[in-house]
């Protein structure tokens, strides 16, 4: 039998006196693998100690802190300062944001309040002395919802000069604890539906937009048609819509596909939050654009649903959606 200490045969039985080592020779080469076993993990004799980067870390989480106030406080400049030149964002459904445009972004004043993202306790690892990784949880507070929205993130840290940057943020959702059954209960959905602005807001020259939504014959899916109808003189097509709400046994969660007319397509993950869905996903537009937005539903109980749609607190300068969806009347034929 092949030994693991020196490679040659028959060490076994050397070991035990048959092979010409003694029983001296024996328990000297026990002490020996005893003492080994003894030093400190991750080190082994000989080696130095591993360097102090506590100094390294102690900069990392003061840039950290930095970025965070100028996100609070709107500073372009000092969150694009934060960041690589070729720095981005990835969030939780795969979109692609570049650190000019969240600089941009998260510049510019809200003119309505937006989702505000809080990070929990964070883990930092050093790859090599000038790259880390910082490991956390985060909430997202978002605007209409009882609870924040929990996820965690990856953050790319890497020296340039003397200075900590941002080379890149990766996201992702924390699980859902659901089940197939929970589809169920978005059967208040089906029927023939329009959407109603708010009160106060100025309809002239808007698109109107009407939705059907009915189950497959098996019941595993919801099927939403939707068509938008743009004002007669503008010239634009009708846009039509279909999606498909199904539960996704390969993540455990509801989930919807949705594709439209005009070439966009979209895929969300959908939730419960007291008397409202959530439902976060991102869409590919047609030029190729990536969107991450999540929209509330919020059903009444009988024939309205307040749907608000909010846009990610940085990425994207666009305004908060709120309308109504109201069942029209069944017909009596």
């Amino acid at each position: 039998m092949s030994s693991a200490y020196d490679g040659r045969p028959g060490l076994g039985l050397r070991a035990a006196g048959i092979g010409g080592v003694t029983a001296g020779a024996c328990l000297t080469m026990y002490l020996a693998l005893l003492l080994a076993a003894m030093l400190p993990a991750g080190r082994a004799a000989g080696q130095p100690p591993a360097p102090d980067r506590a100094a390294d870390e102690a900069a990392i989480r003061s840039a950290a802190a930095a970025y965070r106030e100028a996100l609070a406080r709107g500073d372009a400049a000092a969150i694009r300062a934060a960041w690589t030149t070729d720095g981005d964002l990835v969030d939780g459904f795969g979109g692609v944001v570049p650190a000019g445009d969240l600089a941009e972004a998260g510049g510019q004043p809200a003119a309505e309040q937006r989702s505000v993202a809080a990070a929990g306790e964070t883990r930092l690892r050093f790859i090599t002395p000038d790259v880390a990784l910082e490991d956390g949880r985060c909430e997202a507070s978002v605007p209409g919802l009882s609870r924040p929205l929990a996820g965690s993130f990856t953050a790319i840290w890497v020296r340039q000069g003397d200075v900590w940057k941002l080379a890149g943020v990766r996201e992702s959702e924390r699980p859902v604890v659901a089940d197939a059954s929970s589809l169920d209960d978005l059967d208040w959905m089906v029927g023939d539906w329009e959407l109603v602005p708010d009160e106060g807001v100025d309809t002239e020259g808007t698109s109107s937009m009407e939705m059907t939504v009915r189950w497959d014959p098996a019941r595993t899916f919801l099927i939403r048609e939707a068509r938008l109808t743009p004002p007669a003189d503008s010239g634009e097509p009708v846009v039509q819509l279909q999606q498909r709400i199904g539960w996704d046994p390969a993540v455990g969660r509801i989930r919807s596909w949705s594709f439209s007319t005009d070439g966009s397509r979209a895929e969300a993950t959908w939730f419960r939050d007291g008397r409202s869905w959530i439902v976060r996903g991102a869409s590919v537009l047609p030029d190729g654009t990536q969107a991450s937005s999540t929209n509330i539903y919020t059903f009444d109980g009988t024939d309205r649903c307040t749907w608000r749609k909010v846009w990610p607190s940085l990425g994207s300068d666009q305004p908060s959606i709120r309308a109504t969806w109201v069942r029209k009347a069944r017909s009596t034929k």
